[in-house]
């Protein structure tokens, strides 16, 4: 594939010379007509011009008489309109004065058609916009003999073009590779941690110049600059010299010092080196650490240039078609996948994942800010008319349209919008959504850069004349500005943060056209932090402060040292000077910071001791050899410290005292359990361990034999011991007051999840009116445990996007396929009222289009009546689902509703496994019914596997039946055992994948249920009715028809994965039929012919049918008990009151069930509807 000429390809862009650019730059061929039609299509009068072609695949440039770009929905009918000519074709709409455009592409995926949009403004700074057309470029030697090139390529090069998603995983398995070589060859750090970092460090720093380097920006121009330098080294300087005194000189004053601050021994050194300041080049804490004592051969770097020089480094954001091309995005997947090897279940981000937050966050809250606020309904016409402006309901919209106020507002003055919005990662890792945002606002200050020129505003002109006068790229001061003033993130791992800083980095240098165009690296050890993001004051009470400081007349109180503070750290972001002021000034920070903190730290100390925590001290039993009784002792100010709390109140003091939060929060935070992990922590001194896959007993001895050597052992009490206090802190803390569930007045257990701390933690850090934009796993929506915080979101919040995935695709590595996620955003404050969704999704790129097409709106109100004590929200496909599930939510509930059923059921009557030892393997009176053994209507699916001998759980069952009885103390001699009637049995184990889900009969008399079953209480636990039925079995058998229905099934469905848990079955709404109701006689009739086909059910028939039973009576063949069953199934459907259109859907969602079981249970709904089916 032809390399792009990114010059002469931005000329052509800035120009709007659209036909040069496809034929003379990416070398497509003129269109076989050059006429231009004008047509209406669907009443919109447009011009259609062809400027390129390539093997059918056709280029057009659209406009329209009045010279206005066509509304969204419009530039869609348009181009599906065109697409009946022209399959594969871009469209290019642009308004009157050639100021600006939106290309536009059709995408067929999965049977639907979406589109995808790019704008493109005149004066635009073209490197962001040419990284997405590079792979549109064709050369002469691609084309046949013919002069053509494949449809399927060129739709190929389309999709590429317009639909980007590229990664290089090859340069990361590499870089594995040679960081382990790289690593055994470093000397004089005797900490395998340390050791770990400080590798880390010097490939960051030789990577960052590798770009460099490429970018011609070292000693006038030298490509090889690392390569011939370390020849040079070997050659002038001697043996292993080139680290010590090499690098060293070119990292702390090469880019550390103005060149004529330097020696002229090191200019010589180095040669023609631009200073660059930042954090990237001062000392390192560990080369502090262990100053004089680090050597690394000249072997190691021979490796490493030898595995760099495979692959072509590029600045440029432009895919030049190489496979071995290496930018800064790929990069930053390498380090996603480095960083993410070592933290708490964090996962490299999609890039179309990070840039749908950004949208749904950044795009927002700039809409917002422009919008201004909705005006009341209630206010006068005339006024109203008066104060209303025009509102932008997207981005695009406001883009096309931004007027010279606009423009304004956004980005000149001290108030402007774009300077002061903060945008946080709390989890940042290596700074993938940070990357993201700044993207996100580059595009809006592109358009807005377009657009001056052509406004003739003085305000804005001087403004961007100034910034030209100032500094030689106003794409390079635009980014900085950017870093500096919008991005924040804090990580838990230090190495982590550093990562995200070079990152920045490196997108800050790729603006840079020429090496005189960049300007020294921005300051920014204060808006990327490391810190445990989980644990600190969120916001500082002064008095509290002060009160701690009020013993030593020396000390500040909190509002100096915060006014001192800031004060210094914006000094610190503007200071442009050497190194050494530079890392004086911030030395000085520390101090300043190293102070607060011991005061604020012991104010947290002060916090869990009055929630009554304790530090439980992990000990070890010599005599059991194994864990002994925890020691509990007070917290002290050593075990706060080793929590590293980040004070966020303290730290980010200004965001906090100007708006209370932050503006916008984008994050994948960390997936895992907050507890102990035996296998992560033992792979540390065992490194088989993470290769292997240990059977459990394998993996006992494993840690038997390690445990047995004491370092290890005390290394692993310490470990544990981590992990119990800071628990008590996440369940008791008032920053966290969602995290416990209350369900039926009982609070549900829930593992310490840390995405849902960090869920709660991101509103607590937002200010009003702000956006988060998270991905975390579904349990969000589904899990008992998350009630809590679904009831915020709902609440104290408005959702504005759930988006659900199941991994099947591999969007997230090393994460099991069928793992579900979802990507929420929500804006805080006010409450929701209904919200977008889609579920089990398994392509990222729909995210592109979503909300507006393929989501489902659902209201709060419906889930609440649905799951009205869990809150869960059903995944529903479509809104035909949700209209359905309107239909049949007026029902009551199966369990917890005077009005219905009020079913309750054992949660397990008889365990598999801990009541083994009375279990029979030859028959008896007493079967041990399992799941596999029913079916609908039948309790002979499969033959018994075991029976029971019922004097050895006779008594031990009636006794638990006494404690049931409120009242009740001495045991009746008549009491009978829930065995002893005629029960409703569920199977537990059942998959939504399968033909059904919910499968139910009723079992016979003496009939017990292992844990693969539940059966329902059949007795009144009351003092005087304590053998007296909770239903008629007339009742039972409606009641087992309903749950066997298409419409229960349907509905519980959308709850469960592969268990049927009570909770979700307890929350179906279910008809509350009685002996008097319509159609309760019909249904009795049918059920009990479906269910009483053997002798024991005799008795129930005789009872029921009021007639003797013999087997002629049952339906026991295919056709008759199908027949039965469709007729139960369209009346039920009748009952529920769903039209036949909504039943044939909920039959369509059974794929696994027969064709014409489907077609006559629809028929069997139509003869009810037609009266040929009546109630008795």
């Amino acid at each position: 594939m032809a390399k792009l000429n990114i010059e002469r390809t931005r000329k052509a862009l800035q120009s709007f010379d659209f036909k040069t650019l496809f034929i003379e730059e990416l070398g497509w061929s003129n269109p076989t007509s050059n006429k231009t039609i004008n047509e209406s299509i669907k009443e919109i009068a447009i011009s259609r011009k062809p400027i390129a072609e390539l093997s059918g695949a056709v280029v057009f440039e659209i406009t329209t008489p009045n010279g206005e770009v066509p509304e969204p929905k419009q530039r869609i009918a348009i181009a599906k309109e065109i697409q009946k000519q022209h399959f594969e074709h871009v469209l290019i709409f642009i308004d009157k004065d050639r100021k600006q455009s939106i290309w536009h592409w059709l995408k067929n995926q999965d049977k639907k058609v979406v589109s995808r949009e790019h704008f493109f403004f005149r004066h635009q700074p073209g490197d962001g916009f040419i990284a997405k057309i590079a792979s549109l470029v064709v050369d002469i030697s691609e084309f046949d003999r013919e002069g053509n090139i494949a449809i399927a390529e060129v739709a190929s090069r389309i999709k590429t073009a317009l639909d980007i998603e590229r990664v290089v995983k090859k340069f990361f398995r590499d870089y594995q590779n040679e960081y382990i070589v790289f690593l055994d060859l470093i000397e004089g750090i005797d900490n395998e941690a340390d050791r770990r970092w400080y590798a880390s460090v010097i490939l960051n720093r030789l990577m960052f110049i590798y770009f460099l380097q490429k970018k011609m920006f070292l000693d006038n121009g030298d490509t090889e600059y690392l390569n011939h330098k370390l020849e040079f080294s070997k050659k002038e300087l001697g043996k292993n010299k080139f680290y010590n005194e090499f690098l060293s000189k070119l990292f702390f004053e090469g880019f550390a010092k103005q060149e004529n601050q330097r020696s002229a021994a090191t200019n010589k050194l180095i040669g023609k080196i631009k200073y660059l300041n930042g954090g990237l080049f001062l000392l390192h804490k560990i080369e502090v650490k262990y100053q004089g004592k680090i050597s690394i051969p000249d072997q190691a770097f021979d490796n490493l240039f030898e595995l760099f020089n495979r692959y072509s480094w590029t600045l440029d954001d432009t895919p030049g078609g190489a496979d071995n091309e290496m930018n800064p995005d790929v990069l930053g997947y390498i380090f996603e996948k480095y960083i993410n090897q070592k933290a708490f279940g964090a996962y490299y981000t999609r890039t179309e994942i990070t840039e749908y937050l950004c949208e749904q966050t950044v795009y927002k809250l700039i809409l917002d800010e422009v919008n201004g606020v909705e005006l009341p309904d209630d206010i006068p016409e005339k006024l109203k008319q008066k104060l209303t402006t025009k509102r932008y309901d997207s981005i695009a919209e406001l883009l096309l349209h931004l007027d010279a106020a606009t423009c304004r507002k956004l980005v000149v003055g001290e108030n402007a919008v774009l300077p002061n919005l903060s945008l946080l990662d709390p989890a940042c890792g290596s700074g993938a959504f940070l990357v993201a945002a700044m993207k996100t606002l580059i595009n809006v200050y592109s358009a807005i850069l377009g657009k001056i020129e052509f406004l003739g505003d003085k305000k804005l002109t001087e403004w961007k004349q100034q910034i030209e006068k100032d500094h030689p790229s106003i794409n390079y001061y635009i980014k900085k500005q950017i870093i500096t003033n919008n991005l924040y993130g804090v990580d838990l791992m230090e190495e982590a943060t550093e990562i995200a800083k070079l990152r920045l980095f490196l997108a800050l240098v790729a603006s840079a056209e020429t090496v005189d165009q960049l300007e020294p690296l921005p300051n920014i050890d204060f808006n990327i932090m490391s810190g445990n993001s989980l644990i600190g004051l969120m916001r500082v009470d002064e008095s509290e402060f002060n009160k701690h400081q009020s013993g030593d007349l020396f000390k500040k109180s909190y509002r100096e040292l915060v006014n001192q503070k800031e004060a210094a750290i914006r000094a610190f972001k503007s200071f442009e000077s050497t190194n050494e002021n530079i890392q004086i000034k911030k030395e000085s920070i520390d101090r300043m910071e190293e102070e607060a903190n011991a005061t604020l730290n012991l104010m947290l100390g002060q916090e869990f001791s009055n929630l009554g925590i304790k530090y439980e001290q992990v000990t070890w039993d010599d005599k059991k050899n194994k864990e002994g009784k925890s020691i509990k002792r007070s917290i002290n100010i050593k075990d706060i410290q080793a929590l590293e709390p980040f004070h966020w109140g303290y730290e980010f003091s200004e965001i906090f005292r100007k708006k209370d939060g932050f503006d916008a929060i984008i994050t994948n935070p960390p997936w895992e359990v907050f507890q102990t992990n035996e296998k992560e922590f033992f792979q540390e001194y065992d490194k088989e361990i993470k290769k292997k896959k240990l059977r459990i007993e394998d993996w006992e001895q494993n840690k038997e034999e390690l445990m047995a050597d004491k370092e290890i052992r005390q290394a692993w009490l310490e470990y544990s011991s981590q992990y119990p206090h800071q628990w008590a802190y996440f369940k008791n803390a008032k920053q966290y007051k969602n995290q416990i569930s209350v369900v039926n007045g009982k609070a549900v257990g829930n593992k310490p999840n840390l995405y849902c701390l960090f869920t709660e933690q991101c509103r607590n850090l937002l200010r009003k009116g702000g956006y988060c934009g998270i991905v975390i796993p579904s349990g969000i929506y589904t899990d008992l445990g998350t009630k809590q915080l679904r009831e915020m979101l709902f609440d104290e919040n408005k959702i504005t996007g759930l988006f659900g995935f199941e991994n099947r695709k591999t969007i997230f590595e090393n994460v099991d396929s069928r793992f579900k996620f979802v990507v929420l955003s929500f804006e805080k404050g006010g409450n929701t009222q209904k919200f977008p969704t889609a579920f089990m999704r398994h392509d990222v790129e729909e995210l592109t289009n979503f909300p507006q097409y393929g989501s489902v709106t659902i209201s709060v109100d419906l889930v609440k009546r649905l799951s009205p004590d869990s809150y869960s929200i059903i995944e529903f496909k479509s809104e035909q689902e949700v209209s359905i599930a309107e239909t049949v939510s007026k029902y009551p509930m199966l369990a917890g509703d005077a009005e219905g059923w009020n079913l309750e059921l054992y949660g397990e009557e008889m365990n598999m496994t801990r009541s083994a030892g009375s279990f029979l393997t030859k028959p008896a009176k007493f079967v041990l019914y399992e799941g596999g053994m029913i079916w609908h209507f039948t309790n002979q699916f499969s033959d018994a596997r075991y029976w029971i001998n019922e004097k050895e759980i006779k008594t031990d069952f009636l006794s638990k039946r006494v404690k049931r009885i409120e009242g009740l103390y001495d045991q009746p001699k008549d009491l009978k055992n829930d065995y002893e009637t005629y029960r409703l049995a569920i199977r537990k184990i059942a998959s939504n994948t399968n033909e059904r889900t919910l499968i139910s009969t009723i079992i016979p008399k003496y009939a017990i249920a292992g844990n693969s079953l539940t059966v329902n209480f059949p007795f009144k636990h009351e003092k005087k009715k304590y053998n007296e039925l909770n239903f008629g079995n007339d009742e039972l058998f409606v009641l087992t028809s309903i749950l066997n229905s298409y419409v229960a099934d349907f509905i519980l469905r959308a709850r469960v994965t592969t268990n049927l848990n009570l909770f979700y079955l307890y929350q179906l709404p279910v008809p509350r039929l009685k002996p008097k109701d319509k159609w309760f006689t019909a249904i009795v009739e049918r059920a009990a012919r479906l269910i009483c086909t053997t002798e024991e059910f005799a008795e129930l028939w005789e009872e029921v049918m009021k007639t003797k039973w013999t087997e002629k009576k049952a339906a026991t063949t295919e056709y008759e008990r199908n027949k039965l069953r469709a007729e139960l199934d369209g009346i039920i459907a009748h009952i529920y009151g769903l039209s036949e259109e909504e039943f044939a859907y909920i039959l369509s969602t059974f794929p696994i069930v027969p064709q014409p079981q489907k077609v006559a249970t629809q028929n069997a709904y139509r003869d009810v509807e037609r009266g040929l089916i009546k109630p008795n």
